[in-house]
């Protein structure tokens, strides 16, 4: 029997101010039953008609943390469903304990009214517990409490995908926790926001490589990555994704 192959592909591969005219984060993870969303930010309904992602195919939206890069294209999905794509299929949103508040602040912030309007679609919310394993449409979701001020406990998310294992830091300074997160995966998906600056909150490009033969996956990508960082990228010894770099595994 043929076995549909797990697909990854970076929608948005960028940081949050637009560096290098990139996308926000936004990764589409596809397996045999589901598509999934790892993260969608504000510019996220953009690149995915940049990209050819039909909004309808996605089933679930899974959320890091509660930053405008990572969760503010919620609002703009989910009025594309009501009136433009016409969704029919459910969709869960997963993210950080406060999910289903945020999303709707963020409705009303910017389309009024809207937080209230009954989609003609299900929708339903789900929030991450430190290292409390979630199954969403045949994907396992074990979420890992990282470090990054945003108003409310953000993580790490490690999937498992038909046989697969995908791990994506979010955003997040380093933790030891980021080698829990990433033993043995397939795939690693982790932000390098600067080259060498220790900036509070976010990972660095050396200390990453610092701490790279800890992680024992078996591929690391970078994602998150800002002007320095873009510049710097045909010199560095790690793979960095683009926006439209899809990856099968």
């Amino acid at each position: 029997m043929d076995v549909t192959p797990t697909r990854v592909r970076f929608l948005g591969s960028g940081d949050a101010f637009g560096s290098g005219g990139r996308f926000q984060a936004c990764i589409q993870v596809r397996s045999q039953d589901s598509t999934v969303l790892l993260d969608c930010g504000a510019s996220s309904l953009i690149a995915m008609r940049r990209f050819g992602v039909e909004p309808n195919n996605i089933d679930a939206i899974l959320v890091s943390h509660l930053h405008g890069d990572h969760f503010g294209g919620i609002p703009f999905f989910i009025l594309d469903g009501q009136f433009l794509s016409r969704r029919e299929r459910p969709l869960l949103i997963a993210g950080p304990p406060g999910i289903d508040e945020r999303v709707r602040q963020a409705q009303e912030a910017l389309f009024a009214g809207s937080s209230q309007t009954q989609q003609k679609y299900e929708m339903h919310f789900l929030e991450w517990h430190d290292r409390r394993k979630e199954g969403i449409g045949g994907i396992s979701v074990t979420p890992f409490e990282v470090v990054h001020a945003s108003g409310a406990p953000p993580f790490a998310l490690r999937l498992e995908v038909d046989g697969k294992t995908i791990a994506y830091s979010g955003d997040t300074e380093w933790t030891h926790t980021l080698i829990e997160l990433a033993r043995g995966a397939d795939l690693f998906i982790c932000e390098a926001n600067f080259y060498e600056k220790n900036v509070k909150f976010h990972l660095d490009y050396q200390t990453l490589m610092d701490h790279k033969d800890e992680l024992r996956c078996k591929r690391l990508v970078l994602t998150h990555t800002n002007v320095e960082m873009l510049a710097r990228l045909p010199s560095l010894d790690v793979e960095a994704a683009e926006d439209g770099t899809e990856i099968v595994l």
